[in-house]
This record gives C-alpha cells, structure tokens and sequence, in this order.
C-alpha cells in the first residue's frame, strides 16, 4: 500500500506526516527518518496496517523523496518549562505557563538536570498523552 504525504517533523526512527489524500496527521515508523526534513513530499510504501492510536501509527517499508522542503523561514515556538525528569534523548517537563507535561525529544538532554528551569525552542506539538515535542534548542534559566 502507497500513502503520499507531506513531512511535519523527523525524529531519531519515525517521522510525522501528513497525509496527501485526507490531511490526517500519521506516526511513520523507520529507521530511514533523519533523512527527511520537514515539509518534504514523501511517498510512503507500507504493509497496509494502521493502528487507531492518534496518532494512527505505520511501519514504512521504504520511504522515498517526492520533492523537497522549501528553505525553512518560519520562527520556532517557545515553550518556558521545569524539568521533571530526565530520559535517553528526551525530558518529562511541565509546562509553567499551564502546568501541562510534555515529553520533549533533545539529542542532548543528558546535559539537564530535573527542577532545572529551561526555555525550549521547538517546531510542531503532536497530541499524544503526554503531548511530544522536538526541541530545535533548550536554554537554562537563571
């Protein structure tokens, strides 16, 4: 089965896309993932299961590069938060504006400390329990 899709965010072994035909966000499972930037056209080949999680989940058996990402000029959210704990590449936080707790995917977490307050600068958030986000930077508080 084929789903052409457009990129949202490319983490370490799966990428969030957006599907062509219907715009519902899906959870691509590869090892391929880092090759791709967000706002390619991809074209997805996969075994034709999908998961009701949200959101849906697909294992891709291979992926290819339709066209690529226009240069990226948009500004990044900012996120101000207090970590909670401290996993491989990513941190629990919350949120201090609202309290909400996020997981947030940072090749470099292992360089913060829980209670440590912290600004993240991050692209999209994908709603899942807690809600994910890649963190393009993260900048201790004083």
């Amino acid at each position: 089965m084929h789903m052409n899709a457009t990129v949202i965010r490319s983490n370490q072994g799966n990428l969030l896309v957006s599907d062509s035909s219907n715009g519902m966000e899906v959870l691509v499972l590869t090892r391929d993932a880092r090759r791709f930037s967000p706002g390619d056209v991809v074209r997805i080949t996969y075994n034709g299961q999908m998961t009701h999680s949200i959101p849906p989940q697909i294992s891709a058996t291979s992926i290819q590069r339709i066209s690529s990402a226009p240069p990226h000029q948009s500004t990044p959210a900012e996120t101000r938060a207090q970590i909670l704990q401290r996993r491989h590449n990513s941190l629990l936080v919350r949120d201090i504006r609202n309290g909400r707790q996020l997981l947030v995917h940072f090749d470099n977490a292992q360089h913060f400390c829980p209670g440590q307050r912290v600004i993240i600068r991050h692209d999209t958030i994908v709603m899942n329990n807690p809600p994910e986000i890649n963190a393009i930077d993260i900048i201790p508080l004083c």
